[in-house]
């Protein structure tokens, strides 16, 4: 085989290369960006994230999933805006702490969360009266905006049958489809006891 041969085979390739390169679909080999919760060990209960928060962090970004870590209270602040990602899925993961002191991220088992649509997770989507993930316009909780800047989103994370109990009754305004702000019955965040 000649050296022009070699060269001219080689071309060949690198031409058919860059070809199946171009007719991929845009978005091949890359991931949506989602939200990525890092979860005490066995946490259920209710999150609850407040956007906007002024002099909050920003989270951090990895393996594009912007990344919440929620304590015992499940309380996150972040100067962030609240953000959809229809067509992704958020990633939900319990930390455990291994013999050596190293932090282990297990998946949260697939039944406590419903990440259909990234930013909303809500497994009573389709129903119109009930709901276990809500957005409001105020960071406050309980009470009407007393002028905190920021909005809240609040989701639940647990067991289906769980869920299902805890889960709101959303509230329209009269003779509307429009959802009407409640403080009242905003949900409590914080770990709660699973009494199945």
């Amino acid at each position: 085989m000649t050296f022009r041969t070699c060269l001219s085979r080689l071309t060949r390739v690198a031409l058919l290369a860059v070809l199946l390169l171009g007719l991929a679909p845009a978005g091949w080999g890359k991931t949506q960006p989602h939200y990525t919760f890092i979860l005490p060990d066995g946490y259920t209960g209710w999150i609850h994230i407040i956007f906007a928060s002024p002099n909050a962090p920003k989270p951090e970004f990895s393996h594009n999933g912007f990344v919440f870590r929620p304590n015992d209270s499940g309380i996150v602040w972040t100067s962030m805006l609240h953000s959809y990602f229809p067509g992704s899925e958020d990633e939900f993961f319990y930390r455990k702490i291994d013999r050596k002191g190293k932090e282990v991220l297990v998946p949260v088992p697939a039944e406590y969360v419903c990440t259909g649509n990234s930013g909303l997770d809500n497994c009573f989507i389709s129903s119109d009266d009930r709901v276990d993930a809500l957005e409001i316009g105020r960071a406050t909780k309980g009470r009407v905006s007393d002028g905190t800047p920021g909005q809240s989103w609040f989701l639940f994370v647990g067991p289906y049958a769980l869920r299902e109990k805890m889960a709101r009754h959303a509230h329209f305004y009269p003779g509307t489809t429009n959802k009407m702000d409640v403080p009242e019955d905003d949900p409590t965040p914080g770990r709660i006891k699973d009494d199945k």
